[in-house]
């Protein structure tokens, strides 16, 4: 009997698939460097909380005081989990 663990993973969506007013945390990115050196600048790193203000091209998503605008292709590679304790 061969016993397969789970991953983490299975929780996982894109950030493009995320409800408006929703809150998530950032699993991990598709991103090259330049990519998230830039968005850790701005907070929005691996484990950052954060909360969803608006979908679409931009998307707009608020982490701590700060509000950022992110392209749809850039939120179709920013992998999160939705959080369910966050507030």
């Amino acid at each position: 009997m061969t016993l397969i663990s789970p991953t983490i993973e299975f929780d996982c969506i894109p950030l493009s698939q995320l409800g408006e007013r929703e809150q998530a945390v950032v699993h991990m990115a598709d991103l090259d460097v330049d990519e998230r050196e830039a968005l850790a600048s701005m907070g929005f790193h691996e484990d950052a909380t954060f909360e969803l203000c608006q979908q679409g091209q931009p998307c707009i998503i608020q982490v701590e005081a700060t509000r950022l605008g992110l392209s749809s292709e850039l939120t179709s590679r920013i992998m999160v989990r939705r959080c369910t304790v966050c507030s």
